[in-house]
């Protein structure tokens, strides 16, 4: 732990707003600091390098940055090079800049929204945030129920229509998603909530989570391996 940052030294982290949804602080396009749910990202993880004393992303290992030198108030990620605007300590549940004592700033609570810095404001949700390192988290219950997606996490359950037939929901084949006659114990008729992406994964197909096809631009649905959390 280095106690004049708050930090524990080279222990990944997650950065969660203290506004409602609880979002998750993430580096985006290899730059921008922007709030989104958790999805398990890579971008999300976070750890403190005491040699430079920033905090940096396990993406390509840059640091916070207050853009142009500090002449902003716009976060981003950069090459590490231990400015003033790269220095930021963790007290009392808020990211304080070293120098000119801004705090960070998640402004509003909708996905994707911008991080800024800003006059520090003991009273404003939007500055507020926890620190959660990883191996910690692992050991958090994710079996309960998720109030925001109307699921029990990590708990098996069947898709039924609710047509005539009340046929259910099946993974074909690691694939498309289709109705068909219920099967005792059959695998890939069962489905569960994963808290970890905030997505509907198939019992037999465990590393596959249902989307609508084409980045949502189809209504159809499949099952992919390729999860990015995003709203298809």
């Amino acid at each position: 732990m280095n106690e004049k940052f708050g930090l524990y030294v080279e222990r990944d982290f997650y950065v969660v707003s203290g506004l409602k949804s609880g979002r998750y602080l993430e580096a985006i396009n290899a730059k921008n600091m922007v709030i989104k749910r958790r999805n398990g990202q890579k971008g999300q993880i976070w750890y403190f390098d005491q040699k430079s004393l920033t905090i940096k992303t396990r993406i390509n290992n840059k640091s916070w940055d207050i853009a142009s030198a500090g002449k902003t108030n716009n976060m981003q990620i950069w090459s590490t090079n231990s400015g003033w605007f790269q220095l930021f300590k963790y007290e009392d549940g808020h990211f304080i800049n070293w120098t000119n004592k801004k705090a960070l700033d998640a402004q509003q609570d909708t996905e994707a929204n911008a991080v800024v810095v800003a006059a520090q404001d003991s009273d404003k949700d939007s500055q507020e945030w926890k620190v959660v390192y990883l191996d910690k988290s692992k050991e958090e219950k994710s079996d309960g129920f998720n109030e925001e997606y109307g699921f029990f996490g990590n708990r098996n359950f069947y898709i039924r229509s609710r047509m005539p037939m009340r046929r259910v929901m099946r993974c074909h084949g690691a694939g498309w998603i289709h109705l068909n006659r219920w099967v005792k114990n059959r695998k890939d008729q069962l489905f569960f909530f994963d808290e970890k992406t905030n997505t509907v994964r198939n019992g037999q197909w465990k590393t596959h989570a249902i989307e609508r096809y084409s980045n949502g631009g189809h209504p159809y649905l499949r099952a992919t391996s390729s999860i990015s959390s995003r709203w298809w």
